[in-house]
């Protein structure tokens, strides 16, 4: 297993294992690291040799998660992060652009800076309303679509508002010592975790395709989908 969060710090680690009768819920003891590499944003990302990690339980096959289950999971909390990060590059840009002054005013007080944090204000919220969206279809049973939905528009709104934060900071943004790197650093590197835009812009095409032109707004309103589809 490659890019696994954390391995070397933990005690123990639950796997999800897909087989001819179904996928099984695994847990194991403290894995096995074999490599210690890192995102971008310095979080770990470690290599775990299964073979060498011990198994202390396994489940029922066909029962507890599926691997596109925990995965969707794995986007919607991810989607959440994002979602957070984008509110917190928000508050750190207009904290900024109301404090620099430049020409004897601060830069807030320029047309061309407020357009750019009223798009990046506007991408944050955005975002924010698809993760609570796709938490709240999730509470409540499958959640596919909002889930695909929410991590392709949180991961286009990370694009974009990451480049505004730097942007509107200019050089002070880009240096180690700010904080503003903590959050976009971590947008760039959620974005692929989980499945990327393309990836869950796919599986949206495929949703729409299967529900066809009559299945289209249920789908749009209430996540709709037709019995046993996969994503």
């Amino acid at each position: 297993m490659r890019r696994v969060p954390w391995a070397r710090h933990l005690s123990g680690l639950v796997v999800v294992v897909p087989g001819p009768e179904g996928a099984r819920t695994v847990l194991a003891g403290a894995p096995a690291v074999v490599e210690q590499a890192r995102n971008h944003a310095g979080e770990p990302r470690d290599t775990v040799d299964l073979a060498a990690t011990p198994v202390l339980a396994a489940g029922a096959p066909g029962t507890g998660l599926t691997p596109e289950r925990l995965r969707g999971l794995g986007a919607l909390f991810r989607a959440n992060a994002m979602a957070g990060a984008l509110q917190r590059i928000t508050d750190l840009t207009l904290r900024y652009a109301q404090d620099r002054v430049q020409f004897g005013r601060p830069i807030a007080k320029f047309q061309a800076v407020q357009h750019q944090i009223a798009v990046l204000a506007s991408q944050a919220a955005a975002a924010r309303v698809a993760a609570e969206v796709a938490a709240r279809a999730a509470t409540a049973g499958p959640a596919g679509f909002e889930i695909a939905c929410a991590k392709l528009r949180v991961g286009e709104a990370a694009t974009l508002g990451a480049g505004i934060a730097h942007q509107v900071h200019g050089a002070m943004g880009f240096t180690h010592e700010h904080v503003l790197h903590f959050s976009t650093r971590r947008l760039w590197s959620w974005r692929d975790e989980f499945g990327s835009e393309a990836e869950w812009a796919g599986v949206v095409g495929r949703m729409a395709r299967a529900v066809g032109s009559e299945g289209l707004w249920p789908l749009l309103t209430d996540g709709a989908l037709p019995p046993g589809f996969a994503a």
